[in-house]
């Protein structure tokens, strides 16, 4: 659907509750959890992976205020926000800051994806933040934002396996229906093989996700678990809607099937929200270290 739930509601929020003032807790949770005000935050930036090392942009701290100057990429739903939450990088580390997207020096562009989805590049030219919106201490915005993504990761992959599921079901229906040589096409070994691969993904991807997610209301340790049940299940995901494309044939790179929606939304959702090469990287630190 076509607002925010999750980077307002669940990281923007998490990201308050986590580490935000009482203050800041007081003024925004409460609108937040109305959905009377949105928040999202601006974290990626050109060229740079997703990790803490990925953080560039500059915050100079000058007197009572720090000036950012930088550029951010893949924002969501930036013009709606009322509130920016942007990583920047200062002499103690990375942090994070409460903008708003109206302030001098901030540009937004609305960026064309693949996805088709609403995104932004975020330019900052010497804007001045007040230091009561600074969000914790200064160099602990890795820290909090890496505890968000946690749940953030598990979430996606939850929303990528539905996807996958949904995906699925509708080309699998496809090929009852559509006939070719006298028969359905689901009939020919090649077809019914894919979708016996998928569905197979599918429910291996579900009982991963089920498992990080009760793992993480169980107050248990998620560190390896909610990377693997991202970056399995996105790539479910991207198998998936891969082969709908091609079963529904031409029809299916057309705006009035769902499949190639379906197909480039994956692609997003296993770039966003840490990437493939940043959770393997998560994933072969809790292994090998």
């Amino acid at each position: 659907m076509p607002s925010p739930p999750l980077a307002s509601p669940v990281v923007a929020a998490g990201i308050l509750a986590g580490a935000g003032s009482p203050d800041q807790q007081a003024e925004w949770l409460p609108l937040l959890a109305a959905g009377e005000a949105i928040l999202v935050p601006a974290w990626l930036e050109p060229d740079n992976g997703s990790g803490p090392t990925g953080v560039q942009l500059e915050a100079r701290p000058d007197g009572d205020t720090t000036v950012l100057t930088g550029t951010k990429r893949h924002v969501p739903f930036a013009s709606s926000a009322d509130r920016l939450i942007v990583s920047a990088r200062e002499p103690a580390g990375v942090s994070l800051f409460l903008v708003d997207p109206s302030a001098t020096g901030v540009t937004l562009t609305q960026q064309l994806t693949v996805a088709s989805d609403t995104q932004y590049r975020i330019d900052l030219e010497g804007v001045r933040v007040p230091t009561a919106d600074r969000i914790g201490a200064p160099g602990t915005g890795w820290d909090t934002w890496h505890t968000v993504m946690l749940d953030t990761m598990v979430l996606v992959a939850a929303l990528a396996i539905g996807a996958a599921q949904a995906t699925h079901a509708l080309t699998t229906d496809y090929a009852r229906e559509r006939h070719q040589f006298d028969k359905p096409i689901g009939s020919f070994q090649s077809i019914s093989h894919y979708l016996s691969d998928g569905i197979t993904a599918i429910e291996g991807g579900r009982v991963l996700v089920h498992q990080a997610a009760w793992a993480r209301d169980q107050g248990r340790d998620v560190t390896t678990l909610a990377p693997m049940a991202k970056l399995f299940a996105t790539q479910t995901c991207r198998d998936v809607t891969g082969v709908a494309i091609q079963v529904h044939g031409g029809m299916g790179f057309t705006v009035e099937c769902d499949a190639q929606l379906y197909f480039r939304r994956a692609k997003s959702w296993q770039l966003n929200w840490y990437d493939d090469t940043h959770l393997e990287d998560l994933i072969a630190a809790e292994l090998l270290d």
